[in-house]
C-alpha cells in the first residue's frame, strides 16, 4: 500500500514538474515576453517603458507574453496558470493584467486579478479586444494589435488610478481601416434593428420570436464583427415593432407579445456578455480568436 502511494506521488510529482514546463518563464524584461518573435523591437520597449511607469506608480502591472503554441492546453488554463507563475500585480491589491497572444492557435486572451475587475469587467475587456486589437491580428499586424490594445488597457488604468497618461503615442497605421471598422458596426447595429423592428410589425405568431433569438446572433456571429453588441438594437426593433402592431390592431394578442417578448429582451441582454474565464487571478477576463 505504502509503494503504491509512493507510486502515485512521485508520478503527480512529475506531472506537475512536466506541466510547470510546458509554461514560458518570464524574461529579465518581465513585462514584455515575446516568445513568439513577432514583435519589433520598438513596441517592446514601449510596453516595458510604460508597464514599469505604471507599476511604479500603482503597483498595477501589465504584462504582455506571446507564444507560438499553447503546447495542448486551452488558452483559458494556460493564462491563469501563468498569471500564477509570473506573480502578476501587487501581491495585497492584486490588481494584475496579463495580455496573452497564442500564434499557432489565433487566439488573444485577456487574463485580469480580481482587484482590477471593477475596472475591467469581462464585458470590457472583450469589447476592447473587438475594437483595438482583433481587426489587426486578423491581418497578421501583430504590433499594431499589441500595442493598440495595450494602449487601451494603459490608458483605463491610469484614468483609475488618476494619473497622467498624456505620454501614450497614437498609431496612425491603419487608422482608416479602423475608422471603417467601426463604421460597419454601426451599420451592422441599423440593420440589427431594422430587421427586428421589421419583424415586430409582420409577426402574427409570438411563437416565432424565439426561432429568431437564436437565428439572428447565429447569423451576425457569422457575418458580422462584435456580434453581441447586435443583439440588443435588434430586441429594441423587435419591441417597437411589436408595439406598433399592437397599437394598430388592438386587441390583447399585441399586448401580450410585447410583454412576452420585453422580458426575452430582458433575459437576452443580460446574457449577451462576453464570456468570462477567473482561477488564480480571482478577476476574469475574456478570450477571442483572430
Amino acid at each position: 500500500m505504502k509503494k503504491k502511494i509512493i507510486i502515485f506521488s512521485l508520478v503527480l510529482y512529475i506531472f506537475s514538474i512536466i506541466n510547470v514546463k510546458a509554461l514560458v518563464e518570464p524574461t529579465n524584461e518581465f513585462y514584455i515576453n515575446d516568445y513568439a518573435n513577432i514583435l519589433s523591437e520598438e513596441t517592446e520597449n514601449y510596453i516595458l517603458e510604460h508597464s514599469n511607469s505604471l507599476a511604479s506608480k500603482t503597483k498595477a502591472q501589465i504584462v504582455v507574453v506571446t507564444v507560438k503554441s499553447l503546447e495542448g492546453k486551452d488558452i483559458e488554463s494556460y493564462a491563469t496558470e501563468l498569471f500564477r507563475k509570473y506573480g502578476i500585480g501587487d501581491k495585497k491589491e492584486n490588481n494584475g493584467l496579463l495580455l496573452l497572444l497564442a500564434l499557432d492557435e489565433r487566439k488573444f486572451r485577456v487574463e485580469v486579478g480580481y482587484g482590477l475587475e471593477e475596472v475591467l469587467p469581462d464585458g470590457l475587456t472583450g469589447r476592447y479586444q473587438d475594437e483595438y486589437i482583433i481587426p489587426y491580428l486578423k491581418n497578421n499586424d501583430w504590433d499594431n494589435g499589441v500595442k493598440n490594445g495595450y494602449n487601451a488597457f494603459y490608458k483605463k488604468l491610469c484614468n483609475y488610478y488618476q494619473i497622467d497618461a498624456s505620454d501614450i503615442s497614437v498609431i496612425k497605421n491603419n487608422t482608416t481601416e479602423y475608422e471603417q471598422v467601426k463604421f460597419e458596426e454601426v451599420i451592422y447595429m441599423i440593420i440589427a434593428f431594422l430587421v427586428g423592428l421589421v419583424i415586430g410589425v409582420v409577426i402574427k405568431n409570438g411563437i416565432l420570436v424565439f426561432p429568431m433569438m437564436i437565428l439572428l446572433p447565429t447569423f451576425c456571429s457569422i457575418f458580422a464583427p462584435g456580434a453581441a453588441s447586435l443583439i440588443v438594437p435588434f430586441f429594441w426593433g423587435l419591441i417597437i415593432g411589436l408595439a406598433i402592431a399592437s397599437s394598430t390592431k388592438g386587441g390583447s394578442s399585441g399586448g401580450y407579445y410585447s410583454n412576452s417578448n420585453s422580458s426575452s429582451w430582458s433575459s437576452s441582454s443580460s446574457s449577451s456578455g462576453f464570456s468570462g474565464g477567473g482561477g488564480s487571478s480571482g478577476g476574469g477576463g475574456s478570450t477571442r480568436g483572430f
